[in-house]
């Protein structure tokens, strides 16, 4: 007979043989794990020292679509219900698949996810996409940028606001980039786009978005000259920015403070945390760097 120890010992490996088999078994054979009826995943790239998702959370992602895993974008994505937002709010009674699928996540994580249509979720597409059904698979590359809560998430809904009635308001239309930049060009260029490591010489004004100028650069020096790539010389969106004019070309941008001066403000005190920014930019020749 089995000592009392012995006993014991078989138990808790029975417990944790279990607990094994029952994990591995939420991945299918192709490494997707589940996290719901419509929805799998797999991990693509992770941080394990970073902030986990939680009920009430305002969480910023980037996403890319792509009906069934093919190189077709879908249409108008921001058309297309509450999976198209670039922020969500995860609440406890809202059980969508993309809120199923976040409540597994945390900030920096990028994933790969299937996200099938069940026929109450085809319903709620608008009509403008009619190639998609709900037989169709939905393939999502998401990255979870950044989670606010508390006074950030307030914080972070006005400066969306804010944006969005600067643009509103200006008469004019905008661009908008994948990265959360608006812009709009004022003086056309026949030349490529500009690309990392080619050196250039820029002119610009940094206002806030009540036209109060807080950087007048232009006003002091000629031109300032850049090296595309190099670090801490430009704010980071001014860095991304550069990509969609070139030489000789003029355009405004609008940045969100997460490519500019984030949650803390500039170090000089002058511009405040989580506050959007407008620069107006010309460039010149190529410099000579």
């Amino acid at each position: 007979m089995l000592s009392s120890f012995m006993k014991v010992l078989l138990h808790w490996f029975c417990v944790i043989a279990l607990c094994l088999f029952c994990t591995c078994g939420e991945k299918s054979k192709d490494g997707y794990s589940s996290a719901g009826a419509h929805v799998k995943y797999k991990i693509i790239s992770f941080d394990s020292h970073s902030t986990h998702i939680e009920y009430g959370d305002l969480v910023e992602f980037k996403c890319l679509y792509l009906k069934n895993n093919t190189d077709t974008l879908l249409p108008d994505s921001t058309q297309l219900n509450e999976i198209y937002n670039d922020t969500i709010t995860i609440n406890s009674n809202q059980k969508s698949a993309i809120t199923l699928l976040f409540e597994k996540l945390q900030e920096g994580d990028s994933v790969l996810a299937k996200l099938t249509m069940s026929a109450n979720f085809s319903k709620k597409i608008n009509t403008q996409v009619s190639a998609i059904n709900e037989h169709d698979t939905i393939y999502a590359y998401i990255k979870i940028k950044r989670i606010y809560r508390g006074k950030e998430q307030a914080a972070y809904r006005l400066e969306e606001n804010a944006i969005a009635r600067y643009i509103t308001f200006s008469g004019f239309d905008w661009k908008a980039t994948q990265d959360g930049i608006y812009y709009r060009i004022i003086k056309p260029s026949n030349h490529s786009p500009l690309q990392s490591n080619d050196a250039v010489k820029l002119v610009y004004k940094g206002y806030f978005l009540n036209n109060m100028i807080f950087d007048n650069y232009a006003d002091i020096n000629p031109y300032f000259e850049h090296r595309i790539g190099t670090q801490n010389q430009l704010i980071r969106g001014m860095e991304l920015a550069l990509q969609y004019i070139s030489y000789g070309a003029e355009a405004e941008f609008i940045f969100p403070s997460s490519l500019a001066f984030g949650t803390q403000g500039s170090s000089t005190g002058i511009v405040p945390a989580f506050k959007p920014l407008l620069y107006k930019v010309k460039i010149l020749e190529r410099a000579a760097l």
